[in-house]
């Protein structure tokens, strides 16, 4: 069976309907479904197009899919911000205890270490910290409200 750009766009408008957003994912049901109905035997597209949606285990299916990929999204941007936090500290504990070593030693430009690692300790550090418990909390809600 042949597809036209017609069929297309009313895949995609129902795809659309039925709650699938993540464009990758709708594009590659849209790619499952055209050869699933290219490679048909029956005579309508209609007939078809059920046979596929029915092999792809139904609309409910693909929601739970585009459900799982939100959600797979979702924990990695928090290990994505974990990470970042775990670096971002790291250096600050570095520079912080190179100043300390330095001012014991009465080294040079042990004041300018300190300040700079105070510096990133109040302007970065924690408010990283505070935005990375209220996404953790954000993301705690909407996993287990699901």
């Amino acid at each position: 069976m042949i597809i036209t750009d017609r069929n297309i766009e009313y895949i995609e408008t129902t795809l659309s309907f039925y709650g699938i957003t993540n464009d990758i994912l709708k594009e590659d049901l849209l790619d499952h479904i055209c050869t699933h109905i290219e490679n048909s035997t029956h005579e309508t597209f209609e007939l078809a197009f059920k046979e596929a949606i029915e092999k792809l285990g139904g609309y409910a299916t693909m929601q739970i899919i585009q459900k799982e990929k939100d959600e797979k999204k979702l924990i990695q941007s928090f290990l994505a911000r974990k990470r970042a936090f775990y670096i971002v500290s790291s250096f600050n504990i570095m520079i912080l205890a190179l100043g300390f070593l330095f001012k014991l030693n009465q080294w040079p430009y042990s004041s300018i270490l300190l300040a700079t690692g105070f510096a990133i300790l109040i302007f970065i550090t924690i408010p990283f910290a505070t935005y990375n418990k209220y996404k953790r909390s954000y993301q705690k809600t909407i996993l287990t409200n699901r």
